[in-house]
């Protein structure tokens, strides 16, 4: 068996209403699928996710950067996986997102060719649930904790703020809030989103200690390793690393520097197999994992997300594909989150048929 093409399809990804962070407020998402088809007919799809702000590469980088590595691996053998994935960071330097597209696509054709889920090729299901962290986040206290207390009784148990989107004691007032709103099986964290100065990190930080608060992630901006550990040192909330962490040796900076988890992220570390390596390096380095979607992705990616989830060994600081709140999407029958679950995907491959990308 031999990949016979690969061809990249441009899809924009639509949002029910604006997602606000700190920095960007997102409408809609730019995406580019990847189709694999080998000489014998399988299908393998992937997805590349626009994330200008974390990643800089747009719809038009990621097309071309697929359509120049696929060139490049037509006739290989589509289940030799890790060394196409190495040798496609040897062809073209970063592009991670392309890179990762098509790897999620090879492992959809290893598991239709297996006639197994892809979670089965990552090491064997650890969980057939995955526990959908939802966003909550407005700026107005009030609305925030009225939303997450719905989403409590709509079987949700995990919940992340968006933070530094408004006012720092309002916000605080928000975390709180919802904290003395839901039960203690809920988990409640935040996201900064780099939204705050290294004063008001330490600041609002220190006001929660005694909360049960699981996390908040990156509470400042990236590229200061040294203002990140002080806020770190400072806090007496576990601190999570999103934008600071880019490539294996980011994930290995944080051992043993008081940063209790980073975030991993399809776009970031070149798809399933580069996911998979970077949760087996934080397992090793006693670093939580936040598997974390990239605002908004179908279907495809959020069933590659939900595969990894289902095979890792923790997701301690949980799972949020990025699918949640779409208007539309490229499959008739999208994944849905059941009672604040994701289910792992029982059909071969990702289980995901891309029948709609004109819809």
């Amino acid at each position: 068996m031999k990949i016979a093409s690969v061809e990249a399809i441009p899809v924009r990804v639509p949002l029910i209403k604006p997602i606000v962070m700190s920095h960007i407020t997102v409408y809609q998402s730019d995406n580019v699928l990847v189709k694999v088809t080998t000489d014998d007919g399988v299908v393998g799809w992937g997805e590349g996710v626009e994330a200008t702000d974390l990643t800089g590469e747009t719809q038009r980088s990621i097309h071309s950067a697929i359509e120049f590595l696929g060139e490049r691996i037509i006739g290989e053998d589509p289940m030799r996986r890790s060394s196409i994935w190495a040798d496609m960071s040897s062809m073209m330097y970063a592009n991670e997102t392309a890179a990762g597209a098509i790897d999620i696509a090879l492992h959809d054709i290893a598991g239709k060719v297996l006639d197994v889920p892809v979670a089965e090729l990552l090491g064997g299901v650890v969980r057939r649930e995955v526990p959908a962290l939802t966003m909550v986040g407005s700026g107005v206290p009030a609305d925030d904790i009225a939303a997450a207390r719905t989403k409590y009784d709509a079987g949700y148990r995990w919940f992340k703020v968006k933070l530094g989107i408004g006012d720092v004691a309002d916000e605080l007032q928000t975390v709180l809030g919802i904290r003395a709103e839901l039960p203690d099986d809920a988990i409640v964290c935040g996201d900064a989103n780099q939204g705050w100065s290294e004063p008001e990190a330490i600041r609002f930080l220190q006001a929660l200690a005694g909360q049960n608060v699981r996390f908040i992630e990156q509470p400042i901006r990236q590229g200061d390793l040294g203002a990140m550990l002080r806020v770190t040192h400072a806090s007496p909330i576990p601190i999570c690393a999103d934008q600071s962490v880019h490539s294996f040796s980011d994930i290995a900076s944080f051992w043993r520097t008081g940063v209790a988890g980073v975030s991993l992220k399809l776009v970031k570390l070149g798809g399933i197999t580069g996911v998979m390596r970077g949760a087996n390096l934080c397992d090793a380095l006693g670093l939580s994992v936040n598997l974390a979607g990239k605002i908004a992705e179908s279907s495809v990616a959020a069933a590659a997300n939900i595969h990894c989830a289902a095979a890792m060994s923790a997701i301690d600081f949980g799972c949020s594909p990025g699918n949640q709140g779409l208007s539309g999407d490229v499959t008739t029958k999208p994944l849905v989150i059941e009672n604040g679950h994701y289910l792992l995907p029982t059909g071969p491959g990702l289980g995901i048929d891309v029948d709609n990308i004109d819809g």
